[in-house]
């Protein structure tokens, strides 16, 4: 302990009488252990922290496959068969979001809800802080609850968070309701954007067969694997009833849910962890580069030492402890660093995990980023630490202080910048493949024109507006009196809105279709009005619009989009085809008028599939998004929509109001992150490695001033100094450009998955970051060379 002391001293004093070295290093560490460590806190949060349940490991989402849709939800008779008869599970419940209209309050409110089984909250494994959990008779048959939960957000914010909420009615889409109980202030559902407010049990119709609608979470039963699970429920799904007519029978698949929840955040993180990585790598050999000078030039002081007696193991620990010390200045300055650092990568995570799974800087944390200051000084500070051991102490005793140098082309400092430029290499086309796929994604024509349309959601009261003919008067007025307004060029309303989140669909039957039960006729069902596909500016590529004369005595009629036409009609004539669609057997069959182009519904990355729209008049729906494109503001658009929607029923809440041009926004929000972080360490990696060939040409050019001035007294001519030490610094270039393309060969097939339009490899940026590499380098080598080139000879010379 007291030689440690004495080195620790020894360090101080050393790093102090260098500030200049001492804060450059510093900053270069903390730029990439900050960076480390706020990658590490994603990461743990989001996949190593379990999930804040009871037995987090044994909690499971469960989702039906049939023939055309690999994950989807599960209808009430196959939960019900599941929960009967399933010996892999202890429980099974079912929830789906909804919203529901809530009045009484000074302003209608629509407040989001989820539908759930009674034993949901069972299954989580979460008792309500006040009052009581949902019971069996609390979701009677027929669906006609009066009980519900509230979150304590909602207690707090709408109902006061009085102590007695407990029996306070609450009216919902026009219904009482009797608050039972309000569920922790900790307790947050990850599955949805935004939090609940209202839970409602629901009560499942054993009759519902077809109708797709539940998402499922489940518990395993103790010492249960996922597997053996799976291999039980498919059991239970060959025993519980045959197929529908014209279906295979549905396939089970599931995953745990913390995978579930983080599978579309976890190649993002490990890519970008990944990239961080080898900046710290490409950092560590920069220091050590350093670091190397810095003993070279105090080998002899070394040497004095070992003749003194010091053992290698002492003169080891002596580099090792400055080296450490240097790393963890470098980490506290990283760990201010990571404060700022936190907020950028919370835009690349789910806004539903961050609430159940939130980023700090807690001890794990800074437990880690302590283990990675010291490992990063240990690793920068072997190559100088062992050089020291290395060296032969009796010519450097013999030599006095001022011939005492080291040699020009040190083989180990070469070989570090060439780790740094293979390095940089990598990541720069791994950045630059990401580059490009977000280009691709950002020129994808999604099918709609968003610039210049406001949306709302609006959901009807089922009591109040039971009758088709109430849905028809209320929505047909609100688009009356938009388009009476100055500015309003088109008003249109369709239940599912592009880039909404949600989506239905289902089967259909083809008039003349192929007979074969092995051929299953799928589309997604939409329901709009005349004007919508104006106010999206969605192109009519056959036939026509819907319009005034599509009402709800005419013929029924149905639109479908150019996807359908290839894939159920080769591409042939639709206009005049009729189809029926799968909702009951009671559905007429409908007349194809018109064909649109294709839209991107879900995200701007997966093609559209095929779509039928259906007319408004001839199929009604309570919720509905209307859409207006003007000519103004879009503010002044909102608060138009807010007041015909008031003038129209005053009882009637609005919600999700937003320039259209957000939803493309945040479909674009975490990839343009994910590029603006990866192009960030892109920068500081290449600026590394630069600085990295330019400190060993410009150590080696100061080593060989006297070799460099006996070149020049003897003819040499400035040009050809010049070529000779960029020579030395390109060869030194290509070895790591050469080395960098084949690592990323290999590395960047990883990145296929995140990838979009772009493959693995692709020549034009591997080719143009080798270049661009190679110039910055070039830059870096020729100002040392330069420098050499116009040093007189009687100079150089007389510094011997």
């Amino acid at each position: 302990m007291d030689s440690l002391r004495q080195d620790l001293r020894y360090a101080i004093r050393t790093l102090t009488r260098t500030p200049g070295f001492t804060l450059a290093a510093g900053l270069t560490l903390a730029l990439v252990i900050g960076a480390n460590a706020v990658l590490f806190s994603a990461i743990h949060a989001m996949l190593l922290r379990p999930l804040p349940f009871p037995s987090p490991d044994s909690l499971v989402r469960i989702w039906c496959e049939q023939d055309s849709v690999t994950h989807a939800s599960v209808s009430p008779p196959e939960l019900l068969g599941w929960r009967e008869h399933s010996k892999g599970f202890s429980q099974l419940a079912g929830f789906g979001r909804t919203s529901l209209n809530w009045t009484g309050a000074s302003e209608p409110e629509r407040v989001r809800a989820v539908r759930i089984t009674p034993n949901f909250f069972s299954v989580v494994g979460v008792r309500p802080a006040h009052g009581r959990d949902f019971r069996e008779e609390d979701a009677p048959a027929g669906g006609d609850t009066s009980a519900v939960l509230v979150s304590h957000g909602f207690w707090q914010r709408a109902l006061g968070g009085g102590a007695d909420v407990v029996g306070q009615t609450l009216v919902l889409n026009g219904r009482s309701h009797s608050v039972v109980g309000v569920l922790p202030e900790d307790f947050s559902f990850p599955e949805f954007s935004e939090e609940t407010d209202v839970w409602v049990p629901e009560w499942q119709d054993p009759q519902q067969q077809g109708n797709h609608y539940q998402s499922v979470l489940g518990r395993l039963a103790p010492g249960t694997p996922l597997e053996a699970a799976r291999a039980d429920l498919e059991r239970v799904a060959e025993l519980i009833g045959e197929p529908e007519p014209g279906q295979s029978r549905h396939t089970v698949r599931m995953k745990g849910w913390q995978d579930h929840l983080t599978a579309n955040s976890r190649d993002t993180l490990w890519m970008l962890w990944a990239a961080v990585g080898f900046v710290l790598l490409i950092a560590c050999a920069n220091v050590a580069n350093l670091m190397l000078v810095r003993t070279m030039s105090r080998q002899r002081d070394g040497a004095i030492r070992a003749a003194l007696g010091a053992s290698q193991g002492r003169r080891l620990q002596q580099s090792l402890v400055e080296s450490v010390l240097l790393s963890l200045f470098g980490g506290v300055l990283g760990v201010l660093l990571m404060l700022w650092g936190l907020e950028l990568v919370r835009t690349l995570l789910p806004a539903s995990l961050l609430r159940v799974a939130p980023l700090e800087l807690n001890g794990t944390v800074l437990g880690f980023s302590a283990l990675l200051s010291v490992g990063t000084g240990l690793l920068f500070g072997m190559a100088p630490a062992m050089h020291a051991l290395g060296m032969n102490v009796l010519p450097l005793l013999r030599q006095s202080g001022s011939a005492v140098g080291a040699r020009a082309g040190h083989p180990l400092r070469s070989a570090l910048v060439l780790v740094q430029l293979a390095l940089a290499l990598v990541l720069m086309v791994g950045t630059g493949l990401i580059v490009r796929s977000l280009q691709n994604v950002q020129a994808v024509d999604p099918g709609f024109d968003a610039e210049g349309v406001v949306a709302a959601r609006l959901t009807l009261a089922p009591d109040t507006y039971a009758e088709d003919s109430r849905k028809r008067a209320f929505f047909d007025g609100i688009a009356e009196r938009l388009m009476a307004r100055p500015g309003v060029e088109a008003v249109g309303f369709i239940n599912d809105a592009p880039l909404g989140g949600s989506g239905s669909g289902g089967d259909f039957f083809l008039e003349g279709g192929s007979a074969s039960p092995s051929e299953r006729y799928y589309t997604e069902y939409r329901v709009a009005s005349p004007g919508y596909f104006s106010a999206m500016r969605i192109a009519v590529r056959q036939g026509r619009d819907f319009g005034p004369q599509d009402t709800e005595k005419s013929a029924p009629i149905i639109i479908v989009n150019e996807a359908f036409v290839r894939k159920f009609l080769g591409g042939g004539e639709a206009l005049g085809r009729r189809v029926r669609l799968g909702w009951s057997e009671e559905q007429p069959f409908r007349e194809i008028v018109g064909v649109v182009e294709d839209v991107r519904h879900e995200t701007l990355t997966e093609p559209a599939k095929p779509e039928s729209y259906v007319p408004f008049a001839q199929y009604p729906l309570r919720a509905m998004t209307m859409l207006v494109r003007t000519h103004g503001p879009s503010a002044s658009a909102l608060a138009a929509l807010r007041e015909e929607v008031k003038a129209v029923d005053a009882e009637q809440p609005i919600y999700d109001l937003l320039p259209f041009t957000e939803r493309v926004e945040k479909i674009l929000l975490r990839p343009r992150a994910t590029t603006r972080l990866l192009a960030a360490f892109a920068v500081l990696a290449v600026l590394l490695a630069g600085v990295g060939v330019y400190g060993v040409l410009a150590y080696s050019v100061s080593q060989r001033t006297r070799e460099l001035g006996i070149r020049m007294a003897l003819g040499a001519q400035p040009q050809q100094v010049l070529g000779l030490v960029l020579g030395q610094g390109l060869r030194l270039t290509a070895a790591g450009v050469g080395v960098g393309l084949i690592a990323a060969f290999g590395c960047t097939r990883l990145m296929a998955a995140t990838l979009y339009g772009v493959e693995p490899f692709a020549p034009d940026i591997f080719l143009g970051v080798a270049v661009a590499l190679s110039v910055i380098s070039l830059v870096a080598c020729w100002l040392p060379a330069l420098r050499a080139s116009r040093v007189p000879p009687s100079v150089s010379l007389r510094a011997e």
